[in-house]
């Protein structure tokens, strides 16, 4: 089986060193320079260090070479570009399945990627999925355990995506709730933000865990509401992947959140990271859309006043905490 990776950022890096372990893997990037210091190098420095590449790991800057070369497409690719890769993999091969990794809503339009699809598949029973869960890549490509939550709509890709991972340090679980897996590794990345905050104005423990449980709670409302299974957000996809990026080192989204509290702006925050905070765009298009379908969720909205500047982090807490006393739910 041979696999192509879309996407050479830390992510989709780590993902095919992991399935270059044990297949013939195609990694693709949009800059031709970033390919070319990557074949030099053997390794991904911009992104991930100088962690060596497996032989069975290529490279190239030829989109039609990628996809057209492998069994099976593995998007890692900002949610940004999401569509505009679906439209291209399916002009080149509109029968070639789909995996993506990539955790967000799309600015403007405020669909999931799951939605995304939708629109631009030629064949319209053609199997995809989404490959999510708490994972860091920095973590992976040291062979650190990492377990993860595959969902699809056909068993058979299902089995076909595990085998490419399923080896070594990362274990794979199998689902079939697509839309429960994406709402959750893209709503998390809101609730790490406020973690952020609470961390950066030492709020202590007690806080995040606050955070942390009620946010899973908004993760949860609003997933139901897209049909999505209650069970996934009790697993890894759901409160597992909210746990590590609220807590973890490599947060990127709880790091703009610690800088908020700083009292820094956002521009300079964003400019300063160097890689994509997925938490602040999905924050604006799930503003957009619980204002139409009446779901509530207030660590949301706080933290999208936060980042419209529309009041400060330290008020956004005081929100929060003055809320009316209700039932948990």
């Amino acid at each position: 089986m041979k696999v192509a990776v879309l996407g050479a950022g830390a992510w989709g890096t780590a993902l095919a060193i992991q399935a270059a372990k044990a297949f013939p893997v195609k990694l693709w990037a949009r800059d031709s320079g970033h390919v070319s210091g990557m074949k030099k190098a053997r390794s991904n420095p911009k992104y991930l260090g100088d962690f060596t590449f497996p032989d069975q790991l290529e490279l190239t800057s030829t989109l039609d070479e990628a996809v057209l070369s492998s069994d099976i497409v593995i998007s890692s690719v900002p949610t940004s570009a999401f569509a505009e890769i679906i439209q291209k993999i399916q002009t080149i091969d509109p029968n070639k399945s789909i995996i993506w990794t990539n955790k967000g809503l799309e600015a403007g339009s405020s669909l999931f990627p799951h939605e995304i699809i939708q629109d631009y598949l030629v064949n319209k029973e053609l199997a995809y999925g989404v490959l999510s869960g708490p994972s860091f890549a920095a973590e992976l490509v040291r062979d650190l355990p990492t377990a993860v939550t595959l969902a699809t709509t056909n068993p058979e890709l299902s089995n076909s995506v595990a085998k490419i991972f399923h080896h070594g340090s990362m274990r794979v679980y199998l689902s079939d709730d697509i839309a429960g897996v994406t709402v959750g590794g893209s709503l998390k990345n809101i609730i790490a933000i406020a973690s952020g905050i609470s961390d950066g104005m030492g709020f202590g423990n007690n806080a995040r865990a606050a955070l942390i449980t009620r946010g899973i709670a908004e993760i949860t409302r609003f997933g139901k509401a897209l049909n999505a299974s209650e069970e996934t957000f009790i697993g890894l996809a759901g409160i597992g992947d909210l746990l590590l990026t609220c807590t973890g080192q490599y947060s990127r989204n709880r790091e703009v959140g610690i800088r908020l509290a700083e009292g820094k702006s956002l521009d300079e925050i964003l400019s300063s990271l160097g890689h994509v905070a997925e938490g602040v765009n999905a924050c604006y298009e799930v503003f957009n859309r619980i204002k139409h379908e009446n779901i509530d969720m207030p660590i949301t909205c706080e933290v999208y006043r936060v980042l419209t500047n529309e009041i400060s982090a330290k008020d956004a807490v005081k929100n929060l905490l003055s809320r009316s006393l209700t039932t948990e739910n």
